[in-house]
């Protein structure tokens, strides 16, 4: 018996014990280095807060620039010098430790639990469940492995026709686990160093929350901890979803549906939730994080009478805008767009000053991000997949309303969807839409809209920025649609850093309104539709398995679900133990939108991923058909025979292990080579076989 379990939760808790080395010593020389926000005299507390946010902004650029340019061995050499500077930083100033509220640590603690049990698997003796949010961060498992083994920048690991392709992605969140991965000889497994990062990216979600509070939304020293703490809170409130979804439920139980979707913020056009978005899409949330710490470091900037002083805070602000579009594309474009807004705003105003800031920091993030932008931009793009490329070769973004998923009944029934008639149905149930997917922080944004219109005075500076940023994010993400893939990423990506502004005005509104019960019930609804999608997120796999919940195929498509994935681990892990990193595995490509486990569990760069070989992550599509030609008689469609022998696929494919599992159509074939050739390791639901094994045979006389 293998406990797989117990391991990931020892090797999970390495992995967040080993972030600090880059998400916290990096920002501390840096912070202390520049001098960002009187850091120098800044008390401990504000130090550790600040380091963790600025190596998620500042970091990401500096390790691909290095890598790109030099080695990965240049990425450590600059890291082991941030490391040294903070050892000589303790020796010669020490480093007190930090007096943080003790609700702050009760809070990390809860957090800690949530992203470490939540994420790695859940096994019961021989069976073994990861949670809903595989699905996604399995496929950026294996994009951590290729940076972890090919470098910067990263070779594609859905699709080997013959020689590497560049993989077209936004990957420097992963750049962190990649270097966890790497640097601790790959015994920390690209999944559980995603993992540790998801915990250390919510951390800096946290504690970037709590430095706008003293840097920009402050309202006086006295009601700094506790106005932080409010903020830090108001992470975990989402919108009104658990209203839909226990209408769904209700419908469950009355036997008019089977299937309950996986998440509480899938029933409508998402907003997701700060939560949801940690647990799902770290990557999304570091982006935001370096946009929202180039937006204070500019808001700063601007004070500066010094002009060193003003290119300090602007050149380190660029840097973080040129992590934000390596690490979120879409959160990228929303700020971006903000800065070209506001730019304007500012020269109108003639605030020349921070013009000037402004000027400079665009140019930084130009100069940084142009690599990467050339990169991504001259990469082979594909028709489907899960990012990198508009689905069917059009524009990657193009002009729709936000929909709100239930008037699309009516319409449907009527034939009027994508009609003029439906843009306007939609545009009339925005107010509608956005009380549902915000709840409280709706709510909460009109109540301070108003409040400020009653006084009669202008905003402030600061509050004029974050009010154009907030519009701009709205504005962009109700009118704008991202054609990547069936999903909205844009609407729902992009709206972050609204979502993150809306935050800090409804602090205001909860300190300065009297609380009302409205707004009681408003973020109890809100506090429970996380506590469900959590718990959801978790379970929905052992619901579908003992017949609870209706199965949905991508996730579980029959009751041995729990079987068939602890059988995964065993046969992926014998891959890894015995297969070099840059060994070639294949598997049926007829997936159900991807082979989670296989991703998950595997460490090994894919032939071909899919029927499209996942080209819009990198390469040439016209190269996948001879690939697939190639498999098709290893892998036949369902009810078609299997070819016996797999020594003529060896011999002209670049493929080093082939794989077949319980539910592939070859397996059902006694005839075929599932079955009649011997493999390397096999279990009760999946067989492997290694190539050099049947080519080696076909020479011998």
């Amino acid at each position: 018996m293998h406990h797989f379990m117990r391991a990931d939760l020892l090797i999970g808790l390495a992995a967040i014990g080993l972030y600090p080395l880059l998400l916290f010593v990096p920002g501390y020389v840096i912070g202390w280095a520049s001098g960002l926000f009187d850091f120098r005299q800044r008390t401990p507390a504000f130090r550790v807060a600040f380091s963790i946010p600025l190596s998620i902004a500042a970091c990401p650029i500096l390790i691909y620039l290095a890598g790109r340019f030099a080695s990965m061995a240049a990425v450590w050499a600059v890291l082991a010098v941030t490391w040294i500077g903070f050892v000589v930083l303790l020796v010669r100033h020490g480093l007190s430790w930090p007096r943080f509220p003790r609700r702050a640590w009760w809070i990390v603690l809860a957090w800690l639990a949530i992203a470490l049990f939540i994420s790695v698997d859940l096994q019961f003796g021989a069976t073994e469940y990861y949670p809903v949010s595989a699905f996604d961060y399995a496929l950026r498992s294996e994009v951590i492995h290729s940076i972890g083994t090919t470098g910067i920048p990263p070779h594609s690991p859905f699709f080997f026709p013959g020689h590497a392709v560049p993989l077209r992605y936004h990957y420097f969140w992963l750049l962190f686990p990649a270097l966890i991965y790497q640097g601790t000889g790959y015994a920390i497994t690209p999944r559980l160093a995603w993992i540790g990062g998801v915990f250390w990216c919510g951390l800096g979600l946290m504690c970037l929350v709590a430095v706008a509070f003293r840097v920009l939304w402050n309202r006086g020293p006295a009601s700094f901890p506790r106005r932080a703490i409010a903020g830090i809170l108001l992470l975990t409130v989402t919108g009104l979803d658990i209203i839909p979804t226990a209408f769904l439920w209700l419908l469950r139980a009355s036997g008019m549906m089977l299937a309950i979707r996986p998440s509480v913020e899938w029933w409508n056009e998402q907003v997701d939730g700060f939560v949801y978005t940690a647990l799902w899409e770290a990557h999304h949330l570091s982006g935001l994080i370096a946009c929202m710490m180039a937006f204070l470091l500019l808001r700063e900037g601007q004070r500066q009478e010094s002009l060193v002083r003003r290119a300090t805070y602007a050149g380190v602000a660029g840097m973080a805008v040129a992590t934000a579009v390596g690490a979120s594309i879409h959160v990228a474009f929303v700020f971006v767009s903000f800065l070209v807004i506001w730019t304007i705003i500012v020269l109108a105003k003639r605030w020349w000053r921070e013009a000037a800031v402004l000027a400079m920091a665009g140019a930084v993030a130009i100069l940084l991000a142009s690599p990467y932008a050339l990169a991504l931009a001259g990469g082979a793009g594909g028709h489907g997949g899960h990012g990198g490329a508009a689905a069917g070769g059009g524009p990657p973004l193009y002009f729709a309303v936000r929909q709100f998923n239930p008037a699309n009944f009516p319409l449907q029934a009527f034939g009027l969807t994508g009609s003029w008639i439906a843009a306007l149905v939609h545009t009339g149930m925005l107010p509608l839409n956005y009380f549902m997917e915000l709840g409280f922080f709706f709510t909460a944004a009109v109540v301070w809209w108003r409040r400020w219109r009653s006084t009669g005075k202008p905003l402030s500076r600061d509050e004029l920025a974050l009010a154009v940023l907030v519009a701009t994010s709205i504005g962009i993400c109700t009118y704008l649609h991202s054609s990547v893939i069936g999903n909205n990423d844009l609407g729902s990506r992009g709206f972050l850093p609204a979502q993150f502004g809306l935050l800090l005005w409804s602090v205001d509104v909860l300190f300065e309104q009297p609380r009302t019960r409205g707004i009681t019930i408003l973020l109890a609804l809100g506090v429970l539709g996380t506590a469900y999608d959590v718990a959801i997120l978790r379970v929905h796999p052992i619901l579908e398995v003992t017949g609870v919940l209706g199965n949905v195929n991508w996730i579980a498509p029959d009751r041995h679900m729990g079987a068939r994935t602890y059988s995964a681990r065993e046969a992926y892990q014998w891959i890894a133990q015995s297969t070099a990193p840059d060994a070639h595995i294949q598997f049926d490509p007829h997936v159900w939108i991807q082979d989670t486990p296989a991703m998950l569990y595997s460490r090994r760069p894919i032939v071909a991923a899919d029927f499209t070989c996942l080209a819009v992550f990198g390469g040439d599509p016209s190269l996948c058909p001879p690939l697939l030609a190639q498999l098709a008689p290893l892998y036949p469609d369902k009810g078609r025979p299997a070819a016996a022998s797999i020594e003529t696929a060896c011999q002209n494919l670049p493929v080093d292990i082939l794989v077949a599992k319980d539910l592939d159509a070859a397996w059902a074939d006694p005839q075929g080579w599932v079955w009649k050739e011997k493999p390397a390791f096999s279990n009760p639901y999946y067989r492997v076989f290694r190539c050099r094994d049947a080519v080696a045979k076909s020479r011998v006389p």
